[in-house]
């Protein structure tokens, strides 16, 4: 039965620790990704932005997708949302308790507004970015001083720009003061997410 399931098994395009993570969640065939979101799939552990984003166009190359959430299109009747799990951020952040409360808040306003695709999620118990199944930059609400974003994405490092700390093979730190700072950083901080989603479309187009 395991021999059987290794040769019909869709994904050995996938690292092996992806691979691990949808056998045993009991996924075998693309099919059956038709049936769960890509946020989903997401929390398996093993399971990357790389893998997801191979299993993207592995659909797409079929003319399948992944299932979209309660915002988006159910039974082709609705047209999902270009940001998902809107509503559970809205959520969290009416319930969120933190010195910096209204400056996190400016700060998501100016990720969102970057690119209709960006979609947001919770991820490390803060407001996370996401372009195309790929993080861009995750709040780190630990900090209660200033305000703290976390780029993690494997393209990140190419990005130059002052308002990036750090020299992380994968990561990038920032962090802004006050609303005053936030002000004075945002043409900046829209550079570094155009930047960065420019480097990932290059990315997919020549891969």
């Amino acid at each position: 039965m395991k021999q059987d399931n290794q040769r019909n098994n869709d994904f050995q395009m996938l690292a092996k620790p992806a691979q691990r993570a949808l056998a045993n969640a009991g996924y075998i065939r693309l099919e059956q990704l038709t049936k769960v979101t890509e946020a989903e799939l997401s929390r398996l552990h093993g399971m990357g932005a790389n893998a997801l984003g191979r299993l993207r166009e592995a659909l797409t190359l079929k003319g399948l997708s992944f299932k979209v959430g309660a915002a988006g299109k159910v039974n082709g009747k609705k047209k999902a949302s270009p940001v998902s799990r809107t509503d559970k951020v809205d959520d969290f952040m009416d319930k969120l308790d933190h010195p910096f409360k209204a400056e996190v808040q400016a700060v998501r306003d100016i990720i969102k507004g970057v690119n209709k695709n960006i979609t947001e999620e919770i991820k490390w118990k803060a407001p996370s970015f996401s372009y195309r199944g790929e993080y861009l930059v995750t709040f780190n609400l630990w900090e209660k001083n200033h305000i703290h974003l976390v780029f993690h994405n494997p393209m990140i490092s190419r990005v130059k720009s002052k308002l990036l700390e750090g020299n992380y093979e994968h990561r990038r730190m920032t962090h802004f003061a006050d609303m005053k700072d936030i002000k004075a950083k945002k043409p900046a901080l829209e550079k570094v997410l155009k930047d960065l989603i420019k480097l990932q479309e290059n990315i997919k187009e020549n891969s």
